[in-house]
């Protein structure tokens, strides 16, 4: 027994046959059985595409720099005497990060405590993560 749960935009279907998941093509045998059992079946639900600002929160999750990648772009963009001045001042958690961290992540704690504090703006720390990690040693 098939039971057709949508029309898919293609002209395929997809149903169950005899309880399990079947995706009915043109060229299946069983394709005008689930044209009959299917004539009424929505169309399948189109599944909501990403927005920019998720777009945006992606690409800025998988950011990863080295330590050595960081500072270079920082140096070349003119900002490395303005985040060591802010280092100096931090807290230690903070000092013990940037000089001992293997990676830095554009999403981490330290990273974002120092946007501010250099005055930076999110795309500019965008813009600097893209360098960096264009820099090879």
């Amino acid at each position: 027994m098939m039971e057709v749960q949508y029309k898919r935009p293609d002209g395929s279907f997809v149903a169950t046959v005899k309880g399990l998941p079947y995706h009915v093509m043109a060229d299946d045998a069983l394709f005008g059985e689930a044209q009959k059992a299917g004539v009424n079946a929505p169309l399948e639900p189109v599944p909501p595409q990403p927005t920019v600002a998720d777009a945006l929160a992606t690409e800025r999750a998988g950011m990863v720099v080295s330590r050595f990648q960081a500072k270079a772009a920082l140096m070349a963009a003119g900002h490395l005497p303005a985040v060591e001045t802010v280092i100096a001042a931090a807290d230690a958690i903070t000092k013990l990060a940037w000089v001992e961290a293997m990676e830095m992540r554009r999403t981490s704690p330290m990273i974002a405590g120092l946007v501010g504090a250099v005055g930076l703006s999110d795309t500019d720390l965008d813009d600097l993560f893209r360098a960096a990690a264009l820099i090879e040693a």
